[in-house]
């Protein structure tokens, strides 16, 4: 009963989001797992398939710190209307243009457009939300979000041998629409409650005093450095994890890979426990979270790297290791479920609230970065034949990281102690 009095208390912007996390998050994952198919039908070698994709989140780098300071000028749902219909006009563009020049700006463009978007409509779920309920709210985002990733591969593999230009309409006519509802339904949410006050407020902070606040907040910077860590396993389960497998099992059992069915688990995990999770985490200390779910996602990194070789030197069958894989995925997503949620909620509550949404862009920033790196250095180990090793640096990394967790607690009881004295 408490559970469903949590879910209906949530503010109707939350609930937009969530809403427009779920058809968003579909439409991309639709698109996403095919579009290296498209273009390489589009441009004349792999090599620019590769340049033209890791384009984009380069782009997003720069353009996430901007965002972020535009939402706290002229507003939170202003930069968020206009991400999601500039993203659906570049999206729709894909289909109509040819050439390797096009397809690069057109990337660079939409890695600007859609990093506009999630430092104002992080902070917005923060502007509405006391701190004790950020972590509920960004945890219901994670389901939208998940249920989208569950759903739309599914739905991107039953289209895309019809028609691959029928992607991009369909993503983009999903965009467009939940662009309009957020224009017609979204409140804005600056503190203060009036956006002309705030533009006059928030301007008045030079470009370089927000810049030397950032670059002078350790909290937030010790935040960043052990978020690229955590980014770079991350971006492992997603793109080397696949080729690892392969590597493994091929001599074994073929082309027969269990990593789908490890990643339909993580999804359908996420979309069945991740708000009760968070739920329960509301009012638990922050660094203890941060540290009992980062040493679990650690430590499933970990499993993962080592699981292959050793289930394979014992002489079990694929069922079986199915099924081991099973259990080490599902801890590994209750760390990523306890973690995710809670780290965004640290980084709203430590923002000053004339910066939140510039605060959120350069929190994200991490996962940029760390989705830069990460790929890197797993493409330099995998030619080396040293996939394993990979996981191990990794997974000790991100242990690591969640060791250094157990202190947030203090480092923030400290700064609050000192803000108070200063005023």
């Amino acid at each position: 009963m408490e559970f469903f009095k949590k879910l209906k208390g949530m503010d109707r912007n939350v609930w937009i989001r969530v809403i427009g996390e779920t058809i968003t998050s579909s439409a991309m994952m639709m698109l996403m797992p095919f579009f290296a198919l498209y273009l390489e039908g589009k441009v004349d070698s792999m090599l620019k398939v590769g340049f033209i994709m890791s384009i984009s989140p380069i782009a997003s780098l720069f353009g996430s710190m901007l965002g972020g300071r535009l939402a706290d000028i002229y507003g939170r749902k202003r930069m968020m209307v206009f991400s999601t219909l500039a993203s659906s006009i570049i999206l729709i563009s894909f289909s109509f243009v040819e050439g390797y020049t096009a397809f690069l700006i057109l990337s660079i463009l939409l890695g600007i457009s859609n990093s506009f978007f999630d430092p104002a409509a992080s902070a917005m779920v923060a502007d509405v939300t006391a701190p004790e309920e950020r972590t509920e709210a960004y945890g219901l985002l994670r389901v939208g979000s998940n249920f989208g990733t569950v759903i739309g591969p599914l739905l991107g593999s039953s289209i895309v041998f019809f028609s691959k230009d029928s992607l991009f309409y369909i993503a983009a006519t999903a965009l467009g629409i939940y662009s309009i509802a957020q224009f017609i339904l979204l409140k804005e949410t600056l503190p203060a409650g009036n956006v002309k006050s705030n533009e006059k407020e928030s301007a008045k902070i030079p470009f370089k005093q927000v810049v030397n606040i950032i670059l002078t907040d350790k909290l937030l910077l010790f935040y960043v450095a052990t978020g690229i860590i955590i980014s770079m396993g991350f971006s492992q389960i997603e793109g080397m994890l696949p080729l690892y497998f392969k590597q493994s099992f091929q001599s074994h059992f073929g082309e027969w890979t269990p990593y789908p069915f490890l990643m339909s688990l993580n999804g359908l995990l996420v979309v069945l426990l991740q708000f009760p999770i968070s739920s329960y985490l509301a009012n638990r200390s922050i660094g203890k979270t941060m540290f009992y779910g980062t040493l679990l996602f650690g430590l499933g990194i970990l499993s993962i790297g080592f699981a292959p070789p050793i289930l394979l030197s014992i002489g079990f069958g694929k069922w079986v290791i199915l099924f081991i894989l099973g259990i080490i995925f599902a801890y590994y997503t209750f760390g990523e479920m306890v973690m995710s949620p809670v780290q965004m909620t640290f980084v709203a509550n430590i923002a000053p609230e004339e910066l939140r949404a510039t605060y959120m862009a350069v929190g994200s920033m991490k996962w940029t970065i760390g989705g830069f790196l990460g790929p890197l250095l797993g493409g330099f180990l995998f030619d080396l034949k040293l996939g394993l090793w990979l996981f191990v640096i990794l997974g000790t990394g991100v242990v690591v990281s969640g060791v250094m967790y157990r202190s947030l607690d203090e480092k923030v009881a400290f700064r609050e102690k000192n803000q108070g004295l200063a005023q």
